[in-house]
């Protein structure tokens, strides 16, 4: 019986996470997606090489794109019952966001020493 609480409480906690970041995600595609067309605008620097200027507009594409593959995952997930697995998946964009920030960074700060 102590397991089936347990269960109960585990999908509880998945259910609301998962219907948070459905939310914020849903408000947040349409600005991510505005930044990520805005990017664009790197090459208003002269001296940005194209290879370089077009991984950064990828990346910032990737953000919102990976918005729709999250709803996939983690209502999929919660579905079949894989609750901490669900969780997980409610970071995808974030972790995408933070790993194109720290390669636009990196990469600002490599061409900025030559």
């Amino acid at each position: 019986m102590n397991l089936s609480n347990c269960v109960k409480q585990d999908k509880r906690k998945t259910k609301k996470y998962a219907w948070v970041a459905t939310v914020v995600y849903c408000l947040l595609f349409p600005f991510l997606f505005m930044f990520a067309a805005a990017s664009a605008m790197i090459f208003d620097d002269p001296s940005m090489p194209t290879p370089l200027g077009l991984s950064i507009i990828f990346l910032c594409f990737c953000i919102p794109l990976s918005i729709p593959f999250t709803f996939y995952f983690v209502w999929s997930r919660y579905s079949q019952g894989e609750y901490k697995k669900s969780r997980q998946f409610c970071l995808i964009p974030t972790y995408i966001a933070i790993g194109a920030l720290s390669y636009h960074i990196l990469t600002d700060t490599i061409r900025s020493l030559f």
